[in-house]
């Protein structure tokens, strides 16, 4: 149950912040280009991603004997890895918020057509990607919580998926911003 009420909470966290930019800002934050076969895919496979963590947590919340059923790898399910992945999915959840609201109007999920502020301070100071390392350290809180087949196989896919959508938006970055997003980059690392 303690995954799934996290897991509400991060989804409703996005939910907020993206009516809180339309309505303040009269910004749509999604602007997934699903023209472009690569964004397309990558959003594909991000919704996927999603939804299979959505019914891991919902099936495993309702019917607890089914985290055995899909593949709880029992060695690592020792005392104290279910306080250790709740802990670490709540504060990618306040990570992760944090990240949303210093990018200010900024924030989009997708790469726009138009260039934004290129934002540095605050958590973009510590990682280029502060909202994609969020999204990550929750699903590696969720591997953690639930050491399963399925949730190893949802963290690797959650990995790869951001590092593609990752060097898309750096290529964006770099032609909108020229020598200040390389400064940047030269200063920053990619996650931590």
């Amino acid at each position: 149950m303690t995954a799934l009420l996290l897991g509400l909470v991060f989804v409703a966290v996005t939910l907020v912040r993206s009516f809180w930019l339309w309505h303040t800002d009269g910004v749509n934050p999604y602007v997934i280009d699903h023209r472009d076969p690569l964004f397309r895919f990558v959003g594909q496979v991000f919704a996927t991603v999603v939804g299979a963590l959505i019914v891991y947590c919902l099936t495993i919340a309702i019917q607890p004997e089914m985290e055995q059923a899909l593949g709880l790898i029992t060695w690592a399910n020792v005392d104290g890895t279910r306080w250790a992945g709740a802990t670490l999915m709540a504060t990618a959840i306040v990570w992760t918020a944090y990240a949303q609201f210093a990018m200010g109007s900024s924030w989009r999920i997708g790469i726009p057509e138009e260039a934004t502020a290129l934002r540095t301070h605050g958590p973009f100071a510590l990682s280029r990607n502060p909202i994609f390392l969020g999204m990550l350290a929750f699903v590696a809180g969720l591997t953690i919580w639930s050491p399963s087949a399925v949730t190893l196989a949802l963290l690797v896919a959650t990995y790869i998926s951001l590092e593609v959508q990752v060097r898309s938006e750096e290529a964006f970055l770099e032609g909108a911003h020229g020598q200040s997003y390389r400064d940047y980059r030269a200063r920053v690392r990619r996650w931590i």
